[in-house]
């Protein structure tokens, strides 16, 4: 079985994080933000019956108001994900558990139902022990894939590739694959690079690392460091119309930054490792007024 750093997973647990998933959601569903789901869902390989599946899909129904709007406003023009604030306390830092939110009206794809509100936890634990094994049932296909994310869907859930895809089918935005060499000590040494890192990350965290690389990449191209928003932070204070991001975390912001703060490039590392290559997706804005029609963030 693999830990809660990817890869897949053996069914029963898999049925343990979903079950702490609804407990947590049940013990604490009077609080706010908790108070906002109405529902869950399961789907993917773990709904169909995998032996193995990858990472836990769970879709969460929220209603949203005026508090929630308020704060989602809010995280997202300082740069920050605003379901941090659902995701956290549902799944803490299980990685292996992946959660979306409001997806259920536009999926193209089965899911079940585990939790609507008013359910006790009987009614939701029969639903979950329902879903029944299937040797028969592998993974989920690799569908909505580019050449881009090969190696990267692990780590790129399916509903963030589709939303690439429909916004580069749109001629919203290009995405290319790239691979950042690590910073060379001239890069590191910086003023600009060295005021920001300093205290940031240890230089051991692959967060550190990845940092690095992606000013390398921007000062080997003539780029100054001192335009960059770096996972959630300017870099320092002023116009940052280069932006780049870790591990998803921030971005659902990508196209607020494009439409509304004159974003020319972002750069995700979609998986920061402390070894091994570095790789990224380098996404270009090539149509506002197309980006501004997609549906990539929900309020």
């Amino acid at each position: 079985m693999a830990d809660d750093e990817g890869g897949t997973v053996e069914r029963s647990r898999a049925v343990e994080l979903v079950a702490d998933v609804l407990r947590r959601l049940m013990e604490e569903q009077d609080e706010w933000p908790l108070c906002l789901v109405r529902e869950v869902y399961v789907f993917g390989s773990f709904a169909r019956g995998a032996l193995q599946p990858g990472d836990v899909d769970l879709d969460v129904e929220i209603e949203r108001d005026q508090r929630w709007a308020n704060w989602f406003v809010n995280a997202m023009s300082a740069g920050r994900d605003p379901y941090v604030r659902l995701r956290q306390p549902l799944v803490g830092r299980k990685r292996l558990v992946q959660l979306m939110f409001g997806g259920h009206e536009d999926a193209d794809f089965p899911m079940t139902l585990l939790w609507r509100r008013g359910d006790d936890l009987d009614l939701t634990m029969s639903r979950l022990n329902e879903i029944k094994p299937d040797p028969e049932a592998g993974r989920a296909e690799r569908d909505a894939m580019l050449p881009q994310f090969e190696g990267l869907d692990r780590w790129l859930p399916r509903w963030h590739r589709e939303h690439f895809i429909s916004a580069i089918d749109s001629g919203a935005i290009t995405v290319e694959r790239v691979t950042l060499p690590d910073a060379e000590p001239r890069h590191l040494s910086h003023p600009v690079v060295e005021e920001h890192l300093w205290g940031r990350w240890q230089p051991t965290s692959p967060l550190y690392r990845a940092a690095g690389a992606v000013f390398g990449y921007l000062i080997d191209r003539g780029i100054d460091p001192s335009q960059l928003h770096l996972h959630g932070k300017d870099v320092r204070a002023g116009e940052t119309p280069y932006y780049a991001g870790f591990s998803l975390r921030y971005l659902r912001a990508m196209q607020w930054c494009f439409t509304d703060y004159a974003g020319r490039e972002w750069i995700e590392v979609v998986h920061p490792t402390r070894t091994g290559a570095i790789y990224g997706l380098r996404v270009l804005p090539t149509s506002i007024p197309k980006l501004k029609e997609l549906h990539w963030l929900r309020s």
